[in-house]
């Protein structure tokens, strides 16, 4: 990824194999500091995240470079980087996770892969460091370090903010089109005015591929899109319920009557926010920090327009909620590790601090950028890798920067208050997430993976109309036993 001998190269890193990987194997061994005057000694350590984590999301080999130094002189270490490309990480981690664990490591989708992954021994628990590191304390709400939890313990750190999803509206159709929508309408106002723009020549509301987002549709029937938690604290099927037959049959019905795009079923997260500020579609399900981006972004095509944020649903019976993402990405320090303190001043210091924060979403001044008239421009190295200089990226961290030292462009510093705005209303507005322990049910562990695939293709089934609700669940109701789901819920209850 980066030269010198301690740096595997970003081309190992994006085709590396299973026996290529041992060239990244880290060297535990400690150094004297060159520059320190004290007795303290160098610690190496490896670091495994996405390519496009070091710096502005720049993948130049020497600004990857620029960066890791300064980490480096930072914290006094000797860092090897790993960074595979997003679209490969996974498969890289795991590859990594049954050889050398890297010392620290970013982890996706934690909610779900996080108990496993501490279940195989991978990740050390972090209760010892969290209590001398208020720096991480006191920003983080006690209940998303809860989320992280395995058997009592913490094993991970976030690496953003609780992430949340709105529903973002372009103003010009819906002016057009006469849409009159409230920021936390009713099911029956929403299916009323979006179905207004039906015919239209735009889609009404586009919709991704993933169906881990149908929760902001699920949340406003008081339905729960995967294994929930009761009242009574029990666990329960969520997806099993009347509630969520009532909310697939709700989404069936936009579908069915052209409010809901037609081709959700291929539709890549990049392709909906195309179709939004270009104008092909009036809406779409979005992060709650987009409102500057897609005012830029339709701006570039000739689109621009204004950018109103639905919050919630709210349902026939008052239940309501966002898409609430909680924690995604998360920090592991390996249970492998013979600097365990040195990997947290690590992540302490990239993540949490507005030093840190900034290097991380901006880079090193001189090299990734420079400030001309007191605005940020991107050096052309920096611009010709995949360089972006965007506040948007500061909204997901929890150190709250406000005095960036440099003004952005005239369209930002202008929209940048109206996007606080919209950030600090999104939060009052968050859905229900559960955690479901690892390690609890061995059925549960086993067959996770299968019973989310399980419910998304009932659920496409049911939304395109190729199967009934009643049928879909006589399908769901044959895979439940065979994964003995019942019994699983009474491992999980236990």
């Amino acid at each position: 990824m980066i030269k010198g001998k301690k740096i595997c190269t970003l081309l190992l890193c994006s085709v590396m194999s299973v026996s290529l990987l041992g060239g990244c194997k880290n060297d535990k061994q400690v150094s004297k500091d060159p520059n320190n005057t004290g007795s303290e000694e160098r610690v190496k350590l490896t670091f495994c995240m996405s390519q496009t984590g070091w710096g502005g999301e720049a993948v130049d080999p020497e600004l990857m470079k620029e960066v890791e130094r300064i980490i480096e002189e930072k914290t006094n270490t000797d860092l090897t980087i790993i960074a595979p490309p997003q679209s490969s990480y996974n498969d890289k981690l795991n590859t990594l996770l049954t050889s050398d664990i890297p010392d620290i490591f970013a982890v996706r989708k934690a909610m779900d892969t996080l108990q496993v992954m501490a279940a195989r021994g991978y990740t050390r628990s972090m209760d010892d460091l969290i209590k001398t590191t208020p720096e991480i304390t006191s920003l983080v709400d006690p209940k998303y370090l809860d989320y992280l939890t395995v058997d009592g313990k913490l094993h991970a750190v976030p690496m953003y903010v609780p992430l949340s999803k709105v529903i973002w509206l372009r103003k010009d159709v819906m002016d057009e089109c006469g849409v009159n929508l409230s920021q936390t309408p009713t099911t029956e106002e929403f299916y009323n005015e979006m179905k207004k723009m039906v015919g239209k020549g735009v889609i009404p509301f586009t919709f991704p591929k993933f169906l881990d987002n149908l929760p902001f549709f699920f949340n406003p029937f008081g339905a729960y899109y995967g294994i929930g938690v009761d009242e009574n604290g029990k666990f329960y099927d969520g997806f099993n319920t009347p509630e969520a037959k009532e909310a697939l049959s709700y989404v069936a019905k936009l579908y069915a009557e052209g409010i809901w795009d037609q081709e959700f079923i291929t539709n890549e997260n990049a392709i909906i926010r195309e179709k939004l500020f270009s104008g092909k579609a009036a809406s779409t399900l979005d992060y709650f920090n987009r409102y500057i981006y897609y005012i830029n972004e339709s701006e570039k095509v000739n689109a621009g327009t204004e950018f109103v944020p639905v919050y919630e649903l709210v349902g026939p019976r008052g239940d309501r909620g966002n898409l609430n993402e909680a924690i995604q990405d998360v920090l592991c320090i390996s249970s492998k590790t013979k600097h365990p303190e040195k990997a947290m001043e690590v992540i302490k210091y990239y993540f949490y601090t507005m030093e840190g924060v900034k290097l991380r979403c901006l880079g090193v001044e001189g090299k990734h950028f420079t400030i001309e008239d007191g605005r940020i421009k991107a050096t052309e190295k920096a611009a010709n890798s995949g360089y972006k200089s965007d506040v948007n990226s500061f909204l997901l961290y929890y150190p709250k920067i406000d005095n960036y030292g440099f003004k952005w462009d005239e369209t930002t510093e202008r929209l940048l208050p109206k996007q606080m705005e919209y950030v600090e209303e999104a939060n009052k507005h968050l859905g229900s997430k559960y955690l479901v322990p690892g390690g609890k049910s061995a059925l549960y562990d086993k067959n996770l993976s299968a019973y989310k695939k399980k419910i998304d293709e009932i659920s496409s089934k049911i939304i395109l109309g190729t199967t009934t609700v009643e049928k879909g669940y006589e399908e769901y109701e044959k895979f439940w036993k065979s994964i003995k789901g019942d019994e699983m819920l009474e491992q999980l209850n236990k």
